[in-house]
């Protein structure tokens, strides 16, 4: 039900921009952001020292799989050839 309510909005806002659709649109440019966190059990400075983790490793597999979603396209088909190996050995596979 949110998704429908921030639809409708979206349209109203659209149909203002638009003045109801007497001012015709032409040569525009849609930019959708998109934000997301990350979080960690410990701090930063744990997980790198303590767990010997790399933090942005985690991030670019969590980022992977947005874009893969987003695309809607298997997360091997965003990477070029040369940096398929190395996300391979730091992430494991995503579930389906």
């Amino acid at each position: 039900m949110p998704s429908k309510v921030e639809r409708n909005a979206a349209m109203d806002l659209l149909d203002a921009l638009s003045r109801s659709g007497t001012l015709p649109l032409e040569d525009v440019h849609l930019h959708v952001v998109l934000t997301a966190t990350h979080c960690f059990d410990k701090t930063l400075m744990s997980t790198v020292v303590q767990d010997n983790v790399n933090p942005i490793e985690c991030v670019e597999r969590s980022a992977l799989i947005m874009a893969s979603v987003i695309h809607g396209c298997p997360p091997a088909g965003l990477l070029k050839a040369s940096q398929e190996e190395r996300v391979r050995e730091h992430a494991p596979p995503a579930r389906p």
